[in-house]
């Protein structure tokens, strides 16, 4: 925790913190791209247009077992087995091997996606942007802790931004709750105490630009 981080936290009640340590909870970078995944398959049906329902379900129970299971169980082994002093993986340090192993999984759902003729360029960008957001967080954890919840928003909003020019999403509202929510969530990790300014601009900039480069290149 960081001077910063500190000094804002003590300008908030025990209430307010514990209230942005629950939105923390809700939206931990894992959902997000969960999150990211539902909606481009279930939400803009037009991104899958022609693809048969079974495929959809099935490509979105890859998605999730890649982003969400396997990084999670990473997560409680490193804890088992004391690489790190908790889940929250509050050093930099401890966020090296869940960087590593994420990454790994990120690259595997890309290359998957990407050979199969059914998938969509949507879902083999996003995923390719995910995958770029976390290489490059390990990167920048050499230097400073960067908000992986910021990094999660930014590449929510910036999917939400890309389907809006592409024309998947003509009606605009999608950005607007993206973006209302990274506030949300990147005030309450400001709130919490996690991380200072820098850490969640620098973050929210990581997943914001490779979303929406990947989405628009």
């Amino acid at each position: 925790m960081t001077t910063d981080s500190l000094q804002w936290e003590t300008q908030y009640p025990r209430w307010m913190r514990f209230l942005a340590e629950s939105v923390s909870v809700l939206f931990h970078p894992v959902f997000t791209g969960v999150m990211m995944m539902y909606h481009i398959t279930f939400v803009e049906s037009d991104i899958f247009l022609g693809v048969p329902e079974r495929s959809k379900i099935l490509k979105f129970i890859t998605f999730a077992n890649n982003n969400l299971l396997f990084p999670l169980l990473i997560v409680w082994l490193l804890r088992g087995l004391g690489f790190s002093r908790s889940i929250r993986m509050e050093t930099a340090r401890e966020r090296i091997v869940p960087y590593m192993s994420v990454i790994i999984f990120q690259f595997w759902t890309w290359h998957v996606f990407r050979n199969q003729d059914d998938s969509p360029p949507v879902l083999t960008a996003m995923c390719l942007g995910i995958f770029l957001a976390a290489s490059l967080a390990l990167v920048f954890n050499n230097f400073m802790k960067v908000s992986m919840h910021a990094i999660g928003m930014g590449g929510l909003t910036g999917l939400m931004l890309s389907l809006v020019f592409l024309g998947y999403s003509p009606s605009g509202y999608a950005p607007v709750v993206s973006i209302l929510l990274a506030g949300v969530v990147c005030s309450s990790r400001m709130i919490a105490g996690s991380h200072s300014h820098k850490e969640i601009l620098m973050g929210f900039l990581i997943g914001l630009v490779t979303q929406y480069c990947c989405q628009l290149a």
